[in-house]
């Protein structure tokens, strides 16, 4: 059993800095994601349903329930190592689902704004001849191809941009 009892405090540490480094970027996200500029920010309300108060709330319940399940891990009962591993895989879970529609939320706040924002191009030719893709107004549209990223790339710009 001791050999077990080894084995499942390896796993409670790589869990605990899996989880430490969660927490830490999923209060980053629900900060950047509360700070994001929407526009009119007069009407906007601040509460604890504002994405940095409930990523802390949320984070504070998860480190109690890690705390929870850990302690029934380390009991000799069959049943408590049960609820414990069940416990830690779920809030784990938890944790990782909260972080990818975190980056989510943040993708589909910077399209949006992206869109909004996005500059028209005009272009003015050298010769005076009008190319035949200039509309009327003098304004060119560019075609753009539109790759499909994975998840990975959108998660990456999130960190790395700072707005």
């Amino acid at each position: 059993m001791t050999e077990m009892n080894e084995i499942l405090l390896l796993v409670l540490a790589i869990a605990g800095v899996f989880s430490f480094a969660c927490s830490i970027a999923l209060i980053s996200l629900g900060t950047i994601i509360d700070r994001f500029p929407l526009g009119d920010e007069s009407n906007r309300k601040r509460s604890l349903s504002s994405p940095i108060e409930s990523t802390r709330i949320a984070v504070v319940i998860y480190w109690l329930l890690f705390i929870i399940g850990s302690w029934a891990i380390l009991q000799e009962t069959t049943y408590a190592l049960i609820i414990g591993i069940t416990t830690l895989f779920s809030g784990i879970l938890f944790m990782f689902t909260a972080l990818v529609l975190s980056f989510a939320v943040l993708h589909a706040m910077r399209r949006r704004r992206s869109r909004i924002e996005t500059p028209v191009l005009q272009v003015i030719p050298a010769t005076g001849a009008v190319p035949s893709a200039v509309s009327a107004e003098g304004t060119e549209r560019i075609p753009q191809k539109h790759f499909r990223r994975p998840a990975t790339h959108f998660m990456v710009d999130a960190f790395i941009k700072r707005d």
